[in-house]
C-alpha cells in the first residue's frame, strides 16, 4: 500500500504583494507632461512649416496678382500685402531655425491666375484661413518669443482680408 499524502487546497489565486512608491504618480505625471510637450512641439512645427510655405506662396501669388490689376490702387494693395508676407516669412524662419538650428527646407508651388476676379477671391479666402491658423497657434503657448512671432501675421491677415473684401466689392 502507498503512503497517503495530504495535498493542502491551493488558494484560487496567487498571493499578490503591493508595494508603495511615492513617487510612481509623480513620474506618470512627469511622463504624460513630456507627452504633451512633444506633441506640442511637433504641432507647432507643422504649423510653422505650413505657414513658411504659405507665406512664400503668397509673395509669389500676391506679386504677380499685383501685374494683373485692373487699377493703381488695386496693386498697391497687393503688393502691401506682399510686403507684409514677406516679413511674416522672414519671422517664421527665424523661429523655426531658432527651434531646429536648421533653416527649413521648402518648396512653393505657384497658384495659377485665371482671372484677376477669381484669384483675389481665393486670395481673400487664405487670408481668413491664415489668420484662424496663426491666432490659433497665439493662443496656443504661453511662450512670449512664439506668441509674438505669430501676433503680426495674424493681425497682418485679418487687414489684407478687408482689404481684399474692399477690392472685390468695390465697382
Amino acid at each position: 500500500m502507498y503512503p497517503y499524502y495530504y495535498q493542502a487546497p491551493q488558494p484560487p489565486f496567487e498571493e499578490t504583494h503591493y508595494y508603495y512608491d511615492p513617487y510612481e504618480a509623480e513620474r506618470q505625471q512627469q511622463q504624460a507632461q513630456q507627452s504633451q510637450q512633444q506633441q506640442s512641439y511637433q504641432q507647432l512645427l507643422n504649423v510653422l512649416m505650413s505657414s513658411i510655405i504659405g507665406e512664400a506662396t503668397a509673395v509669389d501669388f500676391y506679386t504677380r496678382l499685383a501685374k494683373e490689376a485692373p487699377n493703381e490702387y488695386s496693386r498697391k494693395v497687393l503688393l502691401d500685402a506682399a510686403k507684409d508676407e514677406k516679413t511674416h516669412l522672414q519671422l517664421f524662419t527665424r523661429l523655426y531655425t531658432s527651434i531646429t538650428g536648421k533653416q527649413p527646407n521648402y518648396k512653393i508651388r505657384p497658384v495659377k491666375i485665371q482671372n484677376f476676379r477669381q484669384s483675389l477671391f481665393e486670395a481673400y479666402e487664405d487670408e481668413l484661413a491664415d489668420y484662424e491658423k496663426y491666432r490659433d497657434a497665439y493662443l496656443m503657448t504661453q511662450d512670449p518669443t512664439i506668441r509674438d512671432t505669430f501676433f503680426r501675421p495674424f493681425s497682418d491677415e485679418i487687414k489684407h482680408a478687408t482689404k481684399f473684401s474692399y477690392l472685390l466689392n468695390a465697382r
